[in-house]
């Protein structure tokens, strides 16, 4: 929710309640050639990014938000003379935007990646994964990469920070489950209703926390970036571009949308809108 703690703001003032742009039905979404937005909303371009790497910065920031947000454990890990472990479930676009935040912006971490698809996979090691399984692997790789033993449903130790890039009960209780004790479950996948046994949150004390937009960062070193600058320049030098699978125009939406629904399956990750043309055609128009 950017840099504030409190939500009135959502729900006082002109316009109808809505928690940002997009979700808000007074101001609509970037889904158009034109859209309104606040001045802190807006991020300069630079002249050398192309449009395809630009259109992954604002996925980019949100994995790069969940990314830092693993730093907690991450320093304790280290503190310890630990070699910090961080699992990331899920290879969509914003589980492969947090293995390249991961990768570039927290030290020292050890990254282990479930990946359902081939393509994910070969993603993730191409971001900075260390160790890339099968998402049904997954628990099994931090097993033997912590060494711990299975008790119960539970790794006796496992990684000290997890990132769930899905966001399904099921994700949620198996991050649960291969994160060690006092470690940190980021919730990166936005779920709906989930139904979920908390036992082993309770008695391993697991902290399990949101990741959600993004906003001034605390980084390791103890200087403030904001996220958006740190995703420009992971969006250029990590070549983001490459996750854009396939471009429509904006009235061909439906599908686009079901292109997007069918990506993990169908070999694509990034399903985007190109309004170049669109924009072309205006200011033609206008003319």
């Amino acid at each position: 929710p950017g840099d504030g703690d409190d939500y009135a703001h959502l729900v006082g003032g002109h316009l109808e309640p809505g928690i940002q742009t997009g979700f808000c039905s007074s101001t609509g979404g970037g889904w158009a050639t034109e859209l309104i937005a606040h001045d802190s909303q807006l991020h300069e371009v630079p002249d050398n990014m192309t449009d395809e790497q630009a259109v992954l910065v604002e996925p980019a920031a949100g994995g790069i938000h969940a990314a830092l947000a693993t730093w907690p454990a991450v320093q304790a890990a280290i503190q310890r003379g630990e070699t910090p472990i961080v699992a990331v479930l899920g290879a969509g676009s914003m589980g492969l935007c947090a293995i390249a935040g991961l990768r570039r912006y927290v030290p020292q971490v050890r990254i282990i990646v479930g990946a359902r698809y081939p393509h994910q996979q070969a993603f993730a090691r191409s971001l900075g994964a260390d160790i890339v399984v099968p998402a049904a692997e997954l628990a099994r790789a931090v097993r033997r990469e912590s060494g711990g033993h299975i008790v119960g449903d539970y790794l006796s130790g496992g990684c000290h920070a997890t990132i769930d890039a899905v966001g399904s009960s099921d994700s949620i209780m198996d991050c649960l489950k291969f994160t060690r004790p006092r470690g940190r479950v980021v919730l990166l996948g936005m779920p709906a209703v989930v139904s979920l046994d908390l036992t082993g949150l309770w008695h391993r004390e697991t902290a399990l926390v949101g990741a959600y937009t993004y906003g001034t960062e605390s980084m390791p070193d103890g200087s403030k970036r904001h996220t958006f600058d740190l995703a420009i320049e992971t969006a250029a030098d990590c070549q983001l571009n490459r996750l854009v699978s396939a471009t429509y125009r904006l009235d061909d939406y439906q599908n686009a949308l079901a292109h997007a629904a069918g990506a993990g399956r169908r070999g694509a990750v990034k399903i985007v809108f190109d309004l170049r043309a669109s924009d072309a055609r205006n200011k033609k128009e206008t003319n």
